[in-house]
């Protein structure tokens, strides 16, 4: 099976609406001298090819992730198409911050013992719906797991978008990304809501086994979500 090449990230919660950073300018009495030379600013980075995925204060907002970690995460390798779908899923998803608004998580009824009931999102590059199939069955197949349609039946959620890749006119596979989460319902809102799990991404364009790989990814996230907390 040939294995792409993820790279996660945990992120936390709660989530910070917005962080301001103020900067203060101090002045200093000078001799007259003649002025030092001033020093020379560092050169900006270069922008980001045309469709490429470039971050946004969306991106630290809805993803967790701050610029400096963008390119650490992974997320500059996905297209500009690519993130705005991964965003637009976590901002349609998350309302609100959990320490400001009551949050009710998870379903109203119990879930059989050792079972986790998964709501499961395909966006993206699949227009037969051949890759949604293939995640869909590939996460079903996990041990405990049983799949729901709706955010308020569900224990944990996972949101993929795909990319197709191409060379010249000839596909040479999928890459993708995701994020999980736990459903939960805002009170005062009286909205759907998430708590962000792990986002990850699957860079490889050429791997065959991409549902897989996610089923085997999200199996982790699972085992994470349903050990006790220390």
């Amino acid at each position: 099976m040939n294995k792409g090449l993820f790279f996660s990230l945990i992120l936390l919660f709660p989530i910070v609406s917005g962080v301001f950073t103020g900067h203060a300018a101090v002045a200093q009495t000078q001799p007259q001298t003649a002025p030092a030379p001033k020093a020379k600013t560092s050169a900006k980075a270069k922008a980001a090819p045309p469709g490429s995925a470039a971050w946004t204060p969306d991106v630290q907002r809805y993803l967790g992730v701050q610029e400096d970690s963008f390119r650490l995460v992974g997320l500059n390798r996905l297209s500009k198409a690519q993130l705005d779908a991964l965003v637009s899923a976590a901002k349609n998803n998350i309302s609100g911050d959990p320490r400001r608004h009551i949050l009710t998580c998870g379903p109203a009824t119990a879930a059989q013992p050792g079972t986790t009931r998964v709501l499961v999102t395909v966006a993206g590059d699949d227009p037969t719906g051949q890759r949604a199939t293939e995640i869909l069955q590939a996460i079903k197949a996990l041990n405990g797991v049983q799949i729901v349609d709706t955010p308020a039946a569900a224990d944990r959620a996972l949101h993929v978008v795909i990319q197709e890749q191409t060379l010249g006119k000839r596909t040479i596979g999928y890459t993708a990304s995701y994020v999980t989460a736990t459903p939960c319902a805002d009170e005062s809102r009286k909205t759907d809501a998430e708590l962000k799990g792990q986002l990850g991404t699957y860079t490889d364009p050429r791997g065959v086994d991409l549902a897989n790989d996610l089923s085997r990814m999200f199996g982790q996230d699972l085992q994470a979500a349903r050990s006790p907390a220390r």
